[in-house]
């Protein structure tokens, strides 16, 4: 008979699972079980860097992620950096072993309870109990994962039950599971219908997409519907990618890290079509945005979410993709009588004039560095459509969420509030993704939490970019501290001034370091180029205010 390890590895490749990523230490017999079952180990130099990378591989892909942490230090050093997969409803499960049961309580070495250092980050959170039933809380773990809404979630192990025979539970796939779209709930057609007839008798129409619009795949009908009724469309920063930033109806992100225009648009609209969108504290920034004040049709898959925040008109409880498809059909019944033209205008021309003033924003110098928005817009020039593009929390995301437009699709990932995750992030992103090329932006702040994860880069052949906006501060805090309390915190801000490109360089990486804003573009396209890990250090200004609602005063974008 199979022992527990092989069964759980063997269910695992029966549901196409191709990487496994860990900081391996002890429960050897797990890692021979996953090599046997074709599986490739992806070794990396510390926990956290091993679930923000099984993070950014679950974002991609659509399927889950897999950490394992050892019993003990190993299993709290996972369940500390699973936050950001919470955030962002990400299919990331925590496989991990547990103290033996034979000498629990009983001071061993490295004993720990990891079930309740799981319990605020995960979903679903459960121990195998008895070695039979290895293979089916398995399954268990990936429908809970995968499902509606998908999420985290932790399966433990005692290390003693790894060898014990499994029993007749024979490794199995449970048919089209797997994926985050593997089960979709339909929505009511009644209260479909009645959101989109009071959407269409808007004057000042506007859809708002989230996170669940991208996570549904559902960017192709989006658009579509948004052209066949002529809408104006807005994204909270997880949302980008729900439709092309270059469609004339897209004015872009909204909320805190934000484009002007966007907030705009919102201040300005009647009626507003939420999809996928939990219409929390980054999106609406901290509920400053007027949703309280318009007329409120909200889609979503979790029905917890309706309503949660702001009272809904029509709320519809259902996945982004069904919903839109019948939406357009919908639509196509009901005759309208273009009032809402003159508004659908004006955005545009909004949109246009905001475009306009973004290009003449990136000429933008500074005596201190080179200009954050210059290096935006360098990069933008030398992607690729179908690329990846990453970016830390904190200032990066208005700076990338704000200037940097995506193509519809998963085009961009981000750190939803954990500082440093977007390097390791973006490599479990190419991962996934092979064939496109990945770009994580960070700062000097962020770049030191998992530097050491170019030594995985390159030990694995993994061709990120980091594009580090070196200001040897911590800029999000130095600019808040200016705004809120006209005074800095001396001393405690700055950093020394790293040479990051030499330290990637240590690593076998290929490194550049840019003090000309003349530079960026050859220096980005080099390291595009080079087949290898790679780093482009520039160093940037300091004085440079994010694109922030929190600058709503003197923000130019």
């Amino acid at each position: 008979m199979p022992s527990v390890a092989e069964v759980v590895a063997q269910t695992l490749a029966a549901y196409g699972t191709e990487k496994f990523f860990c900081f391996m230490g002890g429960d050897h017999e797990f890692w021979f079980a996953l090599q046997d079952a074709g599986i490739e180990l992806i070794n990396c130099r510390s926990e956290a860097g091993a679930v923000y990378m099984a993070d950014g591989y679950a974002r991609v892909s659509g399927k889950p992620g897999y950490v394992y942490g050892q019993r003990g230090p190993g299993v709290s050093n996972v369940a500390g950096s699973l936050a950001d997969g919470w955030w962002a409803k990400s299919p990331v499960i925590s496989l991990t072993s547990a103290i033996p049961m034979d000498v629990r309580d009983r001071f061993e070495y490295q004993e720990m309870d990891g079930l309740p250092l799981h319990v605020g980050v995960t979903k679903w959170n459960k121990t195998v109990s008895t070695p039979e039933r290895a293979g089916a809380m398995v399954r268990a773990a990936i429908r809970a994962a995968t499902g509606t809404p998908p999420g985290p979630v932790h399966l433990e192990i005692p290390a003693d039950m790894l060898t014990m025979e499994a029993g007749h539970d024979d490794a199995y796939r449970e048919l089209d599971l797997g994926h985050v779209n593997s089960r979709r709930v339909t929505p009511d057609h009644g209260q479909l219908r009645r959101a989109i007839e009071t959407l269409l008798a808007s004057e000042r129409p506007l859809i708002v997409a989230g996170k669940g619009v991208v996570i549904s795949e559902a960017w192709a009908e989006l658009t579509k519907f948004a052209e066949l009724c002529d809408i104006p469309v807005a994204t909270s920063l997880g949302g980008k990618g729900a439709i092309s930033e270059m469609n004339d109806l897209a004015v872009g992100v909204i909320g805190r890290n934000s484009r002007r225009v966007g907030n705009d648009t919102v201040r300005g609209s009647h009626t507003i079509l939420a999809i996928g969108t939990r219409l929390g504290g980054l999106a609406t920034h901290r509920w400053g945005l007027p949703f309280g004040e318009k007329h409120l049709l909200h889609v979503d898959p979790d029905p917890q979410i309706l309503g949660h925040n702001y009272k809904t008109e029509v709320g519809v409880v259902g996945d982004a993709k069904l919903a839109l498809l019948e939406a357009i059909e919908i639509a196509g019944t009901i005759k309208r009588d273009g009032r809402a033209k003159a508004w659908s205008d004006k955005v545009k021309q909004d949109i246009r004039d905001w475009r306009a003033n973004s290009a003449e924003y990136a000429k933008s110098t500074c005596e201190d560095g080179i200009h954050p928005a210059a290096i935006v817009d360098a990069l933008r020039k030398v992607m690729g459509p179908n690329d990846i593009v990453g970016a830390d929390t904190g200032a990066h995301g208005g700076w990338v969420g704000g200037l940097f437009p995506v193509e519809a699709g998963k085009t961009m990932v981000r750190a939803n509030g954990s500082l440093g995750w977007i390097f390791p992030g973006a490599m479990g992103a190419a991962l996934a993704a092979p064939d496109r090329r990945t770009v994580a932006v960070t700062g000097d702040g962020g770049m030191l939490y998992h530097i050491a994860e170019y030594e995985t880069a390159m030990r694995r052949n993994i061709p990120i970019v980091a594009v580090v906006l070196n200001n040897a501060c911590l800029a999000s805090e130095y600019h808040t501290e200016k705004r809120k309390f006209g005074r800095v915190v001396s001393d405690i801000l700055d950093y020394r001034d790293v040479d990051f490109a030499a330290v990637a360089r240590a690593f076998g990486a290929y490194g550049v370091r840019v003090t000309d804003p003349k530079d960026l573009q050859d220096a980005m396209r080099d390291a595009l180029k080079s087949g290898l890990p790679a780093m482009v250090d520039v160093v940037t200004s300091k004085e440079a205010q994010s694109p922030s609602a929190n600058f709503d005063k003197t923000r130019k974008v």
